[in-house]
């Protein structure tokens, strides 16, 4: 049996995919059952500390906003690195008091749907980050998302997408795909799609379909702050894309 829906919603990020080990089932192309989650406790991963202290150093932010910020980790983080960060979530279990990272204070990290225009004023953030997001917005969604990033954002932005060739599910992503919202997901396809992730493309598609006049990518910052973190550490990252853009 399976666990894949036609839709994600946000009842599909629950305790099963953050927290239970294997909680999520999914088919392989033979029809065989397998499961699959983050499988952590309390959503602590000490990389985060290093990353934090790299955007720091790197863009030299007063405040951020990490856009579908999880549990919250990554917010925790940025303020102990001196960054006045806060985010939101799709997922109403992540910023529960069960779900959320200890050390994310409930005030940080709000719900809310990223499809839907963002409450906050044009240009409130420094930096916006959104790491492990992209690749779970249905195509039909990316024109309003990435509007509203770059209204929010006031100089800078973080991006860590799953592209081909890469992924942060329960398979590596072979080749890219785009899933329609409402339609059945193929079986052989479920290994990807059981981390919720509907569009998968490569790092070009996605620079192109960012494409801003008023936005321009800066491969070098991104290669500053790979050089001040443990590579160990942002491995799975560097198998997908990161990229970082500076408003113009």
């Amino acid at each position: 049996m399976s666990d894949i829906p036609e839709k994600f919603d946000e009842k599909y990020y629950d305790r099963d995919y953050f927290q239970t080990p294997e909680g999520k089932k999914y088919r392989d192309a033979g029809g065989s059952t397998h499961g699959w989650s983050y499988a952590n406790p309390t959503g602590e991963f000490t990389g985060a500390e290093s990353i934090a202290k790299a955007w720091k150093k790197v863009f030299e932010p007063r405040n951020m906003l990490d856009v579908g910020a999880g549990r919250g980790t990554f917010i925790a983080y940025a303020r102990d690195a001196g960054i006045e960060a806060e985010g939101f979530d799709f997922s109403s279990w992540t910023i529960s008091d069960e779900g959320r990272y200890p050390r994310c204070k409930a005030e940080w990290l709000r719900l809310y749907d990223a499809t839907e225009p963002w409450p906050y004023e044009d240009d409130s953030f420094d930096l916006v980050v959104a790491l492990d997001f992209y690749e779970h917005i249905y195509e039909d969604d990316l024109d309003l998302v990435i509007a509203e990033m770059y209204r929010v954002a006031s100089k800078y932005i973080f991006l860590q997408i799953a592209t081909v060739g890469g992924g942060s599910g329960a398979t590596i992503h072979e080749t890219g795909y785009v899933m329609p919202k409402g339609e059945k997901i193929p079986m052989a396809l479920e290994g990807c799609a059981v981390a919720g992730h509907v569009t998968v493309k490569s790092g070009a598609w996605w620079l192109d379909r960012l494409d801003h006049e008023d936005w321009m990518p800066r491969r070098d910052m991104v290669q500053h702050f790979c050089s001040l973190v443990d590579p160990a550490i942002i491995h799975h990252w560097m198998l997908n894309s990161i990229i970082a853009l500076e408003k113009l």
